[in-house]
């Protein structure tokens, strides 16, 4: 199926309620944002991201978006997930962490409630999307296939000053730049692109991250 997003004013199909937004820089090193887009009972298309720390809120999809839908989503998992979205939202009231480092350890118990809050902990964008998924069964890659890349390290210290952190979590991080991948927002669109049940490498995944960046482009030209 080809990669293709589509405009934020463009509705959602009728029988699909969950897709993923992107927004941002359309260069290969740009700065991009992710987040999950929800239709709720009146068609409108509510965004459920994390911003920076302690700032993960729903939003009206901004024109400055788009969307790509999720070919594998079946229709009880998206319900599962927009659940899931809205109980972060009501018992953090916001105050989801964010963090560089993302590990293979359950950040959500049973119930759905965030249970790993160490200073090193949290999500980024991106990461936050892939946990979400991961917790309703969709584990999409296999992120000891990332590679640490040079701008990872540039990236990360030049983001964390600005993210509101406490300075514990701040030394905590710092003392993590160039441990962890940068997995950035269009590599988990890439990736939910091409998941069918089995988790992808770094490699797969990396060619359809560029697509949705050309698909950004694309839908950003002059019409």
């Amino acid at each position: 199926m080809e990669l293709r997003l589509y405009k934020f004013n463009v509705q959602l199909p009728d029988d699909v309620y969950l897709a993923l937004a992107i927004t941002g820089e359309l260069g290969a090193e740009g700065q991009r944002h992710t987040g999950f887009v929800v239709k709720d009972f009146n068609d409108n298309s509510q965004l459920f991201h994390l911003g920076r720390n302690n700032l993960y809120r729903q939003d009206l999809l901004a024109p400055r978006y788009s969307y790509l839908l999720i070919p594998s989503m079946e229709p009880e998992t998206a319900n599962s997930i927009i659940a899931l979205l809205v109980k972060v939202l009501e018992d953090t009231q916001g105050n989801v962490p964010y963090s560089i480092a993302w590990e293979d350890e359950e950040y959500f118990d049973s119930s759905g409630v965030l249970v790993k809050t160490d200073p090193i902990d949290g999500f980024t964008c991106a990461t936050f999307v892939l946990e979400i998924l991961r917790r309703q069964g969709m584990e999409l890659i296999d992120k000891a296939s990332w590679p640490v890349q040079p701008a990872d390290m540039v990236w990360q210290a030049g983001i964390l000053p600005f993210l509101g952190l406490s300075t514990e979590s701040l030394m905590a991080q710092l003392e993590a730049i160039g441990r962890y991948p940068r997995i950035r927002p269009e590599e988990a669109l890439g990736a939910a692109h091409l998941y069918v049940g089995e988790v992808l490498q770094f490699p797969t995944v990396a060619p359809a991250a560029s697509q949705v960046i050309a698909e950004m482009v694309r839908l950003s030209a002059p019409a």
